[in-house]
């Protein structure tokens, strides 16, 4: 589940509209599980066009279709410009599931007070199911929207259940991979998290050939844990941590990590990890901008990475250009790196800066762009930063040649910047893309024991096919 403040420029719309609707309610008695609210939606299976939805961009982005879940039409949402909002009659205090029959690459959420709930569907080719839980205290009320998620949606048959046991506050509950589920101290990550689509790099060399060692997905997902490196912390998150010194992945890195590789696989090893002739293969995944041929062998068709973090230390010694200075996620190719994500607090400083890199294929320069904050030894503190310890949010999504990340901290969208790829080399037959994340040192001239930390509370992957 995802939690921000509304910003009109993520869903593309200019502004929302909302409207005061008097609907006279009948509703069902409620039991103490699950309970279906008839009267909660006006028109909620559009058979009456859009009676009852507030409309935004009809006739540029919204318009009815006969291709339906059930009855003889659906909404229809073609572009940015179109939005659907509706307030909800709930009742009461409670926790709420409202879902929706999505068909295509869909939004659909909740705006209570200056909070946000909100899902995305893939891009399905028949309806599914798309659902998403809030709960309301007493007082609040809710408005849910339906929106455009990257290309054409058809949206059909709302409802809203009211669920009295249900606890999925997001803010005593976190995500781990496999849905909303509470955080648990004292056992290994694997445990909280889903990690059997990950193999971890650790700064250790046990086999004795020079190199990091290697965690492989079916090892760490049983329980793998290293009290130096990556361990459980006492909230129950997931704390990667690397010191300067340490053995690397290979001679081409002069710095050290503690850090996941994505596995699509998931412990199949009848998949090779990449193929030796640098084209996809089913572990790896490739922008939908590539040639078809590269789809066809690719795992998966674009991505997004999401996840929830605090950065808890950062290196304070060595050269003054590496101190500080930590990337936490990546989207890594066959050779270089779409895009590198960076935490950067100076000694001098108690907020830390996010930026990211990308870099493009046979050129000398990487793209920097400053998400909060400035990236230079002499910048100044950023007042908007984020302290060592303090919890914020990423997600880094790819569609085709557009890549888009955003940053979030307690529901509210931070800073987010979209970077156009095309012309940078990667939609090609004979490069391929993982995800990966945790802690990649960028300090080599520091004392050997300073160390970079982070600990992950939420971490998920996502890709269109």
């Amino acid at each position: 589940m995802n939690v921000l403040i509304y910003h009109p420029r993520q869903f593309g719309v200019s502004s929302l509209i909302y409207l005061a609707l008097a609907w006279a309610l009948l509703f069902l008695p409620l039991s103490a599980q699950a309970q279906l609210l008839p009267s909660a939606i006006v028109n909620p299976s559009f058979e009456t066009d859009f009676k009852g939805w507030s409309t935004e961009g009809r006739g540029q982005g919204l318009a009815m279709s006969s291709d339906a879940a059930s009855g003889q039409a659906a909404a229809k949402i073609e572009n940015k410009a179109g939005v659907l909002q509706q307030r909800l009659q709930t009742a009461g205090p409670g926790t709420y599931t409202l879902t929706v029959q999505t068909k295509g690459p869909g939004l659909i959420g909740v705006k209570i007070g200056e909070r946000i709930v909100f899902e995305r569907s893939k891009k399905h080719r028949k309806f599914v199911p798309l659902s998403v839980s809030f709960t309301l205290a007493n007082g609040e009320s809710a408005i849910m929207f339906l929106g455009y998620g990257g290309d054409t949606v058809r949206y059909d048959d709302v409802s809203l259940r009211l669920d009295e046991s249900a606890d999925v506050s997001p803010s005593i509950a976190r995500t781990a991979g496999n849905g909303m589920k509470r955080l648990i101290a004292g056992v290994p990550p694997s445990q909280n998290f889903d990690l059997l689509g990950w193999y971890l790099s650790v700064p250790t060399d046990t086999d004795g050939n020079g190199r990091s060692d290697t965690i492989s997905e079916r090892k760490l997902a049983g329980g793998y844990e290293d009290k130096r490196f990556f361990f459980t912390a006492p909230d129950g998150g997931m704390t990667f941590r690397v010191p300067v010194k340490g053995f690397k992945t290979s001679h081409r890195t002069k710095f050290t990590r503690t850090e996941l590789r994505q596995m699509l696989r998931r412990g199949d090893t009848s998949i090779k990890t990449r193929n030796e002739n640098g084209r996809p293969n089913a572990n790896n995944w490739v922008f939908s901008s590539a040639p078809q041929a590269a789809q066809d062998l690719a795992g998966a068709v674009d991505g997004v990475m999401e996840a929830e973090l605090s950065v808890d230390h950062v290196t304070t010694t060595g050269v003054p250009h590496e101190r500080g200075r930590v990337i936490i996620g990546q989207i890594h190719a066959k050779d270089d790196e779409p895009i590198r994500l960076y935490y950067r607090k100076l000694p001098h400083h108690e907020r830390g800066s996010i930026y990211f890199a990308h870099e493009r294929i046979g050129q000398p320069d990487d793209i920097y762009v400053h998400l909060i904050g400035d990236r230079r030894n002499g910048a100044e503190e950023p007042e908007n930063g984020f302290k060592l310890g303090e919890r914020f949010g990423y997600r880094i999504e790819v569609q085709g040649n557009t890549l888009r990340v955003e940053i979030t901290q307690d529901g509210v969208l931070r800073a987010s910047e979209t970077l156009d790829m095309t012309g940078s080399g990667y939609d090609v037959l004979d490069d391929y893309m993982y995800f990966k994340a945790g802690v990649y040192n960028q300090n080599h001239t520091g004392d050997p024991e300073d160390y970079d930390q982070a600990t992950f509370y939420r971490l998920e992957v996502s890709h269109d096919q």
